[in-house]
């Protein structure tokens, strides 16, 4: 179960009566930053919370506008590592944003934490495994790491075409 709530994070919106596909596969949803951190609290650690950051493993170009994402913050994980929380204003918007950055450089990590409207790039392997069992799914525009998801795991694929979601998380 912990490897399926990595992955359904990451694809968090969806329709707005429904609470669209990411709500149907349990991932967890957060109004603000404080709220992206009590939900990773629940199953890994995010202390020394600071606005506005985006840490060393994220990429800068997660700051314009096309990604979607309304704010950011980092915190540290319990080995110290930095961890970058982003606040999507849409899922939908934030995989485009990724699918398309990808397409340009093929070097772009396009693998994240997510919830139905939020992403986490955590820090380490060992933060990963943290936050994953706080209920969030892996998720990813890269075909690669689809090819590479053994089978009885999760994958949705319902609000971008070649970008998925999933509770798999390798290790």
């Amino acid at each position: 179960m912990t490897a399926a709530v990595a992955l359904t994070a990451l694809t968090g919106c969806g329709g707005e009566a429904d609470g669209g596909p990411l709500a149907a596969l349990g991932l967890p949803k957060a109004d603000d930053i404080a709220g992206i951190e009590k939900v990773i609290n629940k199953g890994g650690t995010c202390r020394e919370l600071e606005a506005g950051g985006i840490g060393p493993d994220a990429a800068k170009s997660l700051k314009e506008p096309s990604f979607g994402v309304k704010e950011t913050a980092t915190c540290k994980d319990e080995k110290g590592k930095f961890a970058t929380l982003l606040l999507l204003s849409d899922m939908k918007t934030f995989q485009e944003a990724n699918k398309k950055a990808l397409e340009s450089d093929p070097g772009f990590d396009t693998g994240y934490l997510v919830g139905q409207n939020f992403a986490v790039v955590p820090g380490s392997d060992d933060g990963a495994k943290g936050i994953k069992a706080a209920g969030l799914f892996m998720m990813s525009c890269n075909p690669k790491h689809k090819d590479r998801i053994p089978s009885g795991y999760k994958v949705n694929e319902e609000l971008v075409k070649g970008c998925f979601v999933t509770d798999y998380l390798p290790s």
